[in-house]
């Protein structure tokens, strides 16, 4: 089965994709059911405890019905976190961004509204997933991470960085793990995936009981070189997988650009 990198899974046909990727307002009160406790914000599969990358955020996703969704996400300028669009596609209520810019100390910053990349569609995995949280107020004491200007090639050695399920099954600790870029297949048919669909994709091909993201990690960054070159998108199966892939944020600066504030 499809690793779900959305560490609760929310059954919906709702798209934004035909939308003009503008910025969405939400109106909801901020997720208070675990959202903003970071034992409910999770780690990198395998991964090394670390209060390192603390531009790298928990979203906690609050749904209709009470349900709290969970990702991670990068803060890319104050007051603009990138994350994948998977997260907030079906219509959240409200969204909560929490920073550890000191280790252990917590901030959490309400976002008032979202943009999810007009490309995107709930019905087509791995093509354009990306989205950006509008925070309330600019993120203190951390600075953004750079986006990538170039395709990182195949070979180049990468950081993976989140707070999804780790190998335990436990929660709430920062970490981060190394994996090495491969080529992405340009099928990939145990998860669906046809030609194309993976062309703006940055992929891996995790060993067992090697470093891989995992439930909870979606939005999170690939970074190279301390830029961001990819957002954690998806994986096939479960964790570790035998291909986990990223979208590229080359191929999409010019949208992230416009909406960074």
């Amino acid at each position: 089965m499809l690793k779900a990198l959305f560490l609760i899974l929310v059954l919906s046909t709702t798209s934004l994709a035909s939308g003009s990727g503008g910025w969405q307002l939400l109106a909801g009160e901020p997720a208070r059911q675990g959202g903003t406790d970071s034992a409910g914000i999770a780690q990198i599969f395998d991964g090394v405890p670390t209060s390192d990358y603390p531009a790298v955020a928990g979203i906690a996703v609050l749904f209709g019905g009470g349900t709290v969704g969970y990702c991670s996400g990068t803060l890319v300028s104050p007051s603009v976190v990138l994350t994948a669009a998977h997260c907030v596609a079906s219509g959240p209520l409200a969204i909560l961004a929490v920073f550890f810019p000191g280790g252990g100390v917590r901030a959490q910053y309400k976002v008032v509204a979202y943009a999810i990349e007009p490309e995107y569609s709930s019905d087509i995995l791995a093509v354009a997933d990306l989205a950006l949280l509008l925070l309330e107020t600019p993120v203190a004491d951390v600075a953004p991470v750079p986006l990538a200007s170039r395709t990182p090639r195949p070979g180049t050695r990468s950081t993976i960085v989140g707070y999804g399920e780790d190998q335990t099954g436990s929660f709430g600790l920062k970490e981060f793990g190394t994996v090495r870029l491969k080529k992405c297949p340009r099928t990939f048919a145990p998860a669906g995936l046809f030609p194309g669909q993976l062309s703006r994709s940055l992929c891996w091909r995790p060993k067992q009981r090697h470093q891989d993201t995992c439930q909870g990690d979606s939005g999170g960054p690939l970074l190279v070189k301390s830029t961001l070159a990819g957002v954690t998108a998806g994986g096939f199966p479960n964790c570790p997988g035998i291909l986990s892939w990223e979208t590229n944020v080359v191929p999409f600066l010019s949208w992230i650009n416009d909406h960074l504030r």
